[in-house]
């Protein structure tokens, strides 16, 4: 009888006023893990994009997050938070007459002033959890509490010792001293502090992937074709985080995973890129020369079209046609791995693949450094191929194509070249 009490009359709807259609949808409403209550994203009958909503300072603030993917919903809700956080909360500091502030006091202001800086462009925003995530793992428990006119050259060499004790790379103690100098050079601009205090240098060591050989690239795609639905040993997935349910589905050689390599050497994109890669970025144009214009979302502040090689038009087109047989294939859905909604866990799930890949084609580190070569070693090789076979490609054009710069280039994709590899070039006479 109880149970009958509390449940709605079969006509209440007919008479209750109908749901405004901005407001959430009940069932949608999602509250952020290890993030406050009052952070939940949500959809409406308004958008077909999810929605953040949080109250701060006695006000809710809500902002469309522009994606209909609800992983990468709850990954921009929290940017948003930190983001909102930091501007309401950062308030002005003011040189104590005791004691200098302390370095914790200005993070809040830093990262405002990071987040004005996205604004117009000078900063990319994806750069702020990372900073934040520096700051709070390992900068702040050891100078949170230090005033910042006791932080000097001894306190910043004993931070850097302690960050190389940990068997850091150079690379990440250098981003970690970076960070420290963005509150510095706050401080300093604010008149916090009257002079910079001298930092340790640290040498970084350019340590560059290294690409595949041509007979490397053909074991590759041979083996990626031979060893489909092959379950990957655990020695390779265990390395990399992942959930059980990612490693069920996706601990297997794919049947993509040759198509990724060919599309890759052929295509000069980031792995990052293809993580997001759908069937709307993707143009055949089919005139003098046949390629794919690939208009990627922006990266590392570069929004202009890649080109691809001719071969990457075969494969992007079988590939296609696969898709369209298994259901998928529509503009807004993804070239690769269509069904895996939670894009982070792409390139983990192939990379367990490749890893193995290159185990069964008995691939070794880069001989020249002694770094693993990974999936990022196809765009090496995309590279390191028109170097090496693209006629007189100028670096110029490659750069460009490739959304990186010629410096990057000499420094890191055409590092590994020696001179005897372009023989003809250097033996050749003008015509």
């Amino acid at each position: 009888m109880q149970d009958l009490e509390k449940q709605q009359a079969a006509n209440d709807t007919n008479y209750l006023p109908p749901r405004h259609r901005t407001l959430p949808i009940l069932a949608s409403v999602t509250p952020i893990a290890n993030y406050p209550t009052k952070l939940r994203i949500f959809l409406t009958m308004a958008s077909r994009y999810w929605q953040v909503r949080c109250y701060l300072k006695g006000k809710t603030y809500t902002q469309s997050l522009k994606t209909t993917n609800k992983q990468a919903a709850i990954s921009q809700a929290k940017q948003f938070f930190h983001i909102k956080t930091a501007e309401l909360y950062a308030d002005k500091i003011e040189a104590r007459s005791d004691r200098s502030p302390k370095f914790a006091d200005l993070l809040p202001a830093v990262v405002q002033g990071l987040q004005a800086r996205v604004k117009r462009g000078e900063f990319a925003a994806a750069n702020i959890p990372i900073f934040l995530q520096r700051m709070h793992n390992s900068i702040l428990p050891f100078f949170g509490d230090m005033s910042m006119d006791q932080i000097g050259y001894k306190e910043l060499s004993a931070f850097m010792e302690m960050m190389s004790n940990r068997d850091l790379t150079a690379t990440t103690v250098h981003q970690h001293m970076v960070a420290i100098r963005k509150v510095f050079a706050h401080a300093h601009g604010n008149n916090i502090i009257q002079n910079l205090p001298k930092f340790p240098v640290i040498k970084v060591a350019d340590k560059p992937r290294g690409s595949f050989t041509v007979t490397e690239y053909r074991d590759l795609v041979r083996l990626a074709r031979q060893r489909i639905g092959q379950p990957v040993p655990q020695a390779f997935s265990k390395k990399y985080r992942s959930s059980s349910e990612i490693l069920e589905r996706h601990g297997v050689i794919n049947a993509d995973l040759h198509w990724l390599i060919r599309f890759m050497v052929n295509g000069f994109m980031r792995p990052g890129d293809i993580k997001f890669l759908k069937h709307k970025h993707v143009t055949i144009v089919r005139g003098k020369h046949i390629y794919l214009r690939l208009n990627l979302p922006e990266t590392k502040k570069h929004d202009k079209p890649i080109v691809t090689l001719q071969p990457a038009v075969f494969v992007y087109e079988r590939l296609l046609a696969k898709q369209k047989a298994d259901g998928y294939g529509r503009p807004d859905d993804y070239v690769f791995l269509p069904d895996l909604q939670d894009r982070k866990w792409l390139l983990v799930a192939y990379g367990w693949q490749f890893m193995y890949l290159q185990s069964l084609a008995g691939i070794e580190a880069n001989a020249a450094n002694g770094q693993t070569r990974t999936i990022y070693s196809l765009r090496h090789t995309a590279m390191t191929f028109r170097l090496l076979y693209g006629g007189k490609i100028d670096l110029l054009t490659l750069a460009r194509n490739a959304r990186t710069s010629v410096e990057m280039i000499e420094r890191f994709y055409a590092s590994n070249l020696t001179a005897e590899m372009n023989i003809d070039l250097l033996q050749g006479k003008r015509s």
